[in-house]
């Protein structure tokens, strides 16, 4: 039936990164209708990927189309020749008189590049295709269409149509995918290697058969955990690029820049991207770079945990980025410790433990990381003897050679009485 608002969608589409599997979903549950009791006679499957990278002539889908629906009584050679109107009206009269399923893989490849309000938007190139959909869309019948695709199709009419996000495999299904690979592993392992790539498919895959078949692993899990404290395989590292090469510098410049962000150590809201980009406008930041961005699969909001969120492999080709100039770096530091700094905290009669105090401990790690020493030393001469009494200081002297900051973990660790200031080293 014709879907309205709130009813059953004629449409899904099922979006994300490249090999989180979306096509491998679509394909799945054509088989499961095959073997079930479905209400569709018909169904038709259509890559809209070629070797060029761009869809096939939008008259010649819709003769493949025709063709499989018709069971091969409809030909190329007896429908009009580039009348894409035409087709279009026998394709209808075949989903009307039937109930088809049609899927539509790679829809992406119809969409806009290279400018940050144009993302999810059908390339001009694409119209025949813009067109096509919204009659299969608007007019009444009795099929359903699924597409695929790596960024949101926002030109779909949301009332017909529901968009599906694929994020991963969760951590019980990584692992399963983990142990097909028959490699050397303990199940604490298996699941660290599922968390680091947040249950990401086709990432995992490759990492399973790098580790299974390179003699530098044997096979053993351990290793390769061992050994690399980075994501982004060469394999892995091609298919994100795909992605990166459809920004605009806006796009780019944001998603390299949000990257120094920890969101696992502390929220990232809108005021810390705005941070990042005090070029642009809050309304050009928003509605146009993070819609954007959204919209590409390359952020998200997690509600739950209130923060803007970049995938993994997503964030550290994002540092890779920022990381091929140097000045960019110690630029998207220093703006991170300005947002930090300026967050309003409790008054310090009020602070109870280390949440109390998270965004000084963000901007002490900042200014370290932008080679500000004057400012690390300053938050820490400010919190140090509070430090002490959590047995929190562990948390920003870890890694540090600061005399200071030597000085709050030696006294943390033996419960030593009043803390130097940093006149005193």
């Amino acid at each position: 039936t014709k879907g309205g608002l709130g009813g059953v969608p004629i449409a899904i589409s099922i979006v994300g990164l490249p090999g989180i599997g979306k096509t491998t979903l679509a394909s799945q549950l054509i088989r499961q209708l095959h073997t079930e009791k479905t209400p569709f006679t018909s169904a038709a499957w259509q890559s809209l990927q070629s070797a060029t990278g761009k869809a096939p002539p939008c008259d010649r889908t819709i003769d493949s189309l025709l063709f499989t629906l018709s069971n091969g009584d409809i030909t190329a050679a007896v429908n009009p020749q580039n009348d894409c109107g035409k087709k279009t009206e026998n394709l209808l009269k075949i989903l009307r008189e039937k109930p088809c399923l049609l899927v539509f893989d790679r829809a992406d490849t119809l969409l806009k590049t290279g400018e940050a309000k144009a993302a999810g938007y059908f390339a001009e190139d694409c119209a025949e295709y813009a067109w096509l959909f919204k009659q299969l869309l608007e007019t009444e019948h009795q099929s359903k269409i699924i597409f695929t695709s790596r960024e949101s199709l926002a030109e779909l009419p949301p009332t017909v149509t529901r968009e599906i996000q694929l994020n991963g495999l969760d951590r019980d299904a990584a692992i399963s995918l983990l142990q097909s690979f028959n490699l050397t592993a303990n199940p604490e392992e298996l699941a660290e290697m599922g968390d680091r790539y947040s249950g990401h498919p086709k990432a995992l895959q490759l990492v399973a058969a790098l580790i299974r078949d390179d003699t530098e692993f044997q096979g053993n899990v351990g290793i390769f955990l061992h050994q690399r404290d980075w994501l982004l395989i060469r394999d892995i590292e091609r298919l994100i690029d795909e992605m990166i090469a459809r920004l605009g510098d806006g796009e780019q410049t944001c998603l390299s820049r949000i990257s120094v962000y920890q969101t696992s150590e502390y929220p990232l809201s809108f005021a810390g991207i705005s941070a990042q980009m005090p070029e642009v406008s809050k309304y050009e930041l928003k509605e146009n770079i993070i819609l954007a961005l959204k919209r590409r699969q390359l952020l998200y909001y997690d509600y739950q945990r209130e923060s803007y969120q970049l995938h993994p492999l997503v964030r550290e080709k994002g540092e890779h980025l920022l990381n091929q100039n140097p000045e960019n770096l110690r630029t998207a530091d220093t703006q991170a410790y300005n947002y930090y700094i300026n967050i309003p905290l409790k008054p310090k009669s009020e602070w109870q433990d280390i949440e109390d105090i998270k965004p000084l401990i963000r901007a002490h790690y900042h200014a370290r990381q932008a080679g500000n020493l004057d400012a690390a030393n300053a938050i820490i001469s400010e919190v140090c003897e509070y430090l002490r009494q959590w047995n929190c200081a562990e948390l920003v002297c870890g890694n540090i050679e600061l005399p200071l900051l030597k000085e709050v973990k030696k006294n943390s660790l033996s419960g030593a009485g009043k803390m130097p200031t940093p006149q005193e080293n």
